[in-house]
């Protein structure tokens, strides 16, 4: 990252608003495998600097791992405010505030977070249950449950739990389940795809309901 932060920055300059890490490496849970996701805002974000981007990340160490959110301020400010529940807590500051830049999300921000996703996993695990019948798609949706997880938490609570093991301690008995499948989805095979597919459906049900 200090080598990264440097090359932006002497692209860009004073262009450059907000660095940041998420994901594992944000949650100090990261691997040699995970990806380094990286958020960078520019005061404006045009293709042409979508071009230089990509030129001087080249041959950066680790960049076949890197990925993340690129945008420019007014993208960052029109963006969705649910979509954006889980993007602003799960955000490490590496250069710059994203509190300048973006309003704390609210109990309605967290709510709105919980329907679309909730609706979207019960859409693509019942989808890839009747057509792809993948485990490596449904392991993807239980990575995608655990942010509904803690937009749920923080619907009741106020709080938002950002590590695994703060956010068990709070969970009932099925959501656990929902949890710990997330962060162990190697257990997710063609034989376990059935049992795995009619938890998350039947969870993301209830939360619709």
């Amino acid at each position: 990252m200090e080598v990264y932060q440097r090359t932006v920055l002497e692209a860009f300059g004073s262009r450059v608003l907000f660095i940041g890490i998420q994901g594992s490496y944000a949650r100090g849970e990261a691997t040699d495998r995970s990806d380094i996701d990286v958020v960078f805002i520019l005061d404006k974000m045009e293709f042409a600097d979508l071009e230089t981007y990509r030129e001087i990340t080249a041959g950066l160490p680790g960049r076949e791992l890197l990925c993340g959110f690129v945008a420019g301020r007014k993208e960052l400010e029109g963006w969705d405010k649910a979509d954006l529940f889980q993007f602003f807590f799960d955000t490490k500051s590496v250069y710059g505030q994203l509190e300048n830049l973006l309003a704390i999300p609210t109990e309605n921000d967290a709510r709105k977070a919980v329907s679309v996703g909730a609706c979207n996993l019960y859409h693509a695990c019942s989808h890839n249950y009747l057509h792809a019948k993948s485990p490596e798609v449904l392991a993807s949706l239980y990575k995608s449950a655990r942010f509904v997880l803690q937009a749920a938490y923080f619907c009741e609570s106020g709080r938002y739990a950002a590590h695994y093991y703060e956010l068990k301690e709070c969970l009932k008995e099925n959501e656990k389940a929902i949890l710990e499948t997330a962060m162990q989805a190697e257990q997710i095979n063609e034989k376990t795809f059935d049992n795995f597919s009619q938890l998350l459906l039947e969870w993301a049900s209830d939360l619709i309901c």
